[in-house]
C-alpha cells in the first residue's frame, strides 16, 4: 500500500493551461487484438505466466508494431516478479526494467503514426507506470516522478479519444485515491504538485471494476486492498470478504487469490476463520498442489504466526515466525520478504514479552539484510520504543 501511495505522489496534475486542440480520428483496435490481450491479461492475473506469454506471442507474431504484445510481454514479467517471486529477485527487476523500456518505445513510434489508437495510448500510460513503479521500488524518485507524470498524460488521452474506454479508470482513480489520502509530511510537500479526490477516485476504480475490459480485475483488487487497508476511513472489510471469496471460486487453484482472501478475513478480525485458511494454504504448499510453490512458506507461515500474536498466544506466534526464519534462510543468496518480516514480529513478541534486548537483536537482524522494500521505516522506529500491545492488531503484510 505504501508503495501505492508514493506512486501516486508522483503522478502530478496536468496544466489545465495547455491549449485544447482537435482530436485525431478514432482508430479502433482489431478485434483479433482484443480478444489476445484479454486472454494474455487474464492469464497474468491468473498467475499463469506461459499461458500469457503464449497469447501475447501470438499477438506480436500478428502485429509487431502495436504495444499491446510488448506491453503484455513485459506486464508478464512484472507478475513473475511481484506474484512467483514476491518482489525479491534484483535479475527479475532488470529484465521487467528493460521489456518495459523496450514496449515505450514501441509504443510512442507506433502513436506517431496512429495518433487516435486511444487503446494505444492507453498501454503507454501503463507501461509508463509499469516504469514509475520499478523507480519507486528502486528508490529513483526523479525519474519516478516525471515517468509518472507521462503514465498520467497518456492515460487521460486514451480516455479524451475514447470515452468508453473505462479500462482508462484504474490508472485516474488510483491516482485521485492515492493523491486525496496522502497525510502528514508527504501531504504538505505534495499540495504544490497535485490534489486529489479520494472519494472521486473509489468512484473512477469502481466505474473500472464495473465496465473495464481489460483492467475490471486489477481494480476490483485494487479496492480489496483499499478496503482492507488498516485504519482506513474508506475501510470496508466486509465487502473485501465477500469480494475475495468470490475471487477464491472464480479462480480456485490461485494462490494470489486465497491469499487476499487470508488478508480480508484477517482484516475484518475474523481470525480463526483466517487461520483455518491459512492452514488450508499451507497444507497446499506443502503438498506441492499446482501454483503454491515452496517460495511462499515464509508468506503464510509469518501470516499464520500473525493470527496467534493479535490473539496474545506468543508461543505458538513464535513458533511460525521462527519456521517461516528458516525458510527463508534456505535460500540466502534471494531472501523473501515475508521471511524478513518474521524477523520483524520475533522482535515484537519479545517487546511484548519484555525482553527488550532479544527484541532490538531481532530488529538489527531484520535491518541487516539489503532494504528492497523500505523496511528500515518500520524498524527504526521499534529499535527506539519497545512494540506494544496497543499496537496491535495492526496489519498482516509487510509494510
Amino acid at each position: 500500500m505504501k508503495k501505492l501511495a508514493i506512486a501516486a505522489l508522483l503522478l502530478p496534475v496536468l496544466s489545465s493551461s495547455v491549449p485544447v486542440r482537435a482530436l485525431p480520428a478514432y482508430e479502433p483496435l482489431p478485434e483479433d487484438l482484443r480478444t489476445l490481450s484479454k486472454e494474455g491479461m487474464d492469464s497474468i492475473y491468473a498467475v499463469d505466466i506461459p499461458a500469457a506469454e503464449k497469447y501475447f506471442n501470438e499477438a506480436l507474431q500478428k502485429y509487431p508494431d502495436h504495444p499491446i504484445p510488448h506491453f503484455g510481454i513485459a506486464m508478464a514479467k512484472w507478475a513473475q516478479l511481484e506474484y512467483l517471486e514476491d518482489e525479491s529477485d534484483p535479475k527479475l527487476e532488470q529484465q521487467y526494467g528493460k521489456l518495459t523500456d523496450e514496449a515505450i518505445d514501441v509504443g510512442n513510434a507506433w502513436i506517431k503514426k496512429h495518433p487516435g489508437d486511444a487503446t494505444a495510448y492507453l498501454v503507454l500510460g501503463g507501461m509508463y507506470g509499469l516504469r514509475a513503479r520499478l523507480a519507486v521500488l528502486q528508490h529513483r524518485w526523479i525519474t519516478a516522478y516525471f515517468t509518472g507524470r507521462k503514465a498520467l498524460a497518456a492515460t487521460r488521452k486514451s480516455l479524451k479519444l475514447d470515452p468508453e474506454m473505462y479500462d482508462a479508470y484504474l490508472g485516474l482513480g488510483m491516482y485521485e485515491y492515492y493523491a486525496g489520502t496522502l497525510s502528514g509530511v508527504v501531504k504538505i510537500l505534495a499540495h504544490f504538485l497535485m490534489r486529489g479526490d479520494a472519494k472521486k477516485g473509489l468512484e473512477m476504480l469502481n466505474i473500472c471494476r464495473e465496465k473495464g475490459y481489460f483492467n475490471a480485475l486489477a481494480a476490483k483488487l485494487l479496492l480489496i486492498e483499499i478496503y482492507t487497508t488498516t485504519g482506513s476511513p474508506y475501510e470496508n472489510t466486509a465487502l473485501a470478504v465477500k469480494w475475495s471469496r468470490e475471487l477464491r471460486q472464480a479462480y480456485p487453484d490461485h494462490p494470489q487469490m486465497h491469499f487476499v482472501e487470508i488478508v480480508s478475513l484477517f482484516e475484518d478480525k475474523e481470525y480463526d476463520e483466517c487461520r483455518k485458511d491459512c492452514l488450508e494454504y499451507l497444507k497446499d504448499v506443502e503438498d506441492g498442489k499446482p501454483n503454491y510453490r515452496r517460495r511462499y512458506l515464509p508468506r503464510i507461515l509469518t501470516a499464520i504466526g500473525t493470527t496467534y500474536l493479535v490473539q496474545k498466544d506468543y508461543d505458538k506466534a513464535v513458533e511460525y515466525f521462527q519456521k517461516a526464519v528458516d525458510a527463508l534462510k534456505t535460500d540466502p543468496a534471494n531472501p523473501a520478504r515475508w521471511g524478513v518480516w518474521a524477523i520483524v514480529r520475533l522482535g515484537n513478541v519479545a517487546d511484548l514479552r519484555g525482553d527488550r534486548a532479544t527484541a532490538v537483536k531481532y530488529y538489527r537482524e531484520a535491518m541487516s539484510y539489503k532494504d528492497e522494500w523500505g523496511f528500515s521505516e518500520t524498524i527504526g522506529p521499534y529499535l527506539k520504543k519497545p512494540f506494544t500491545s496497543a499496537m496491535l492488531p495492526g496489519q498482516m503484510p509487510p509494510p
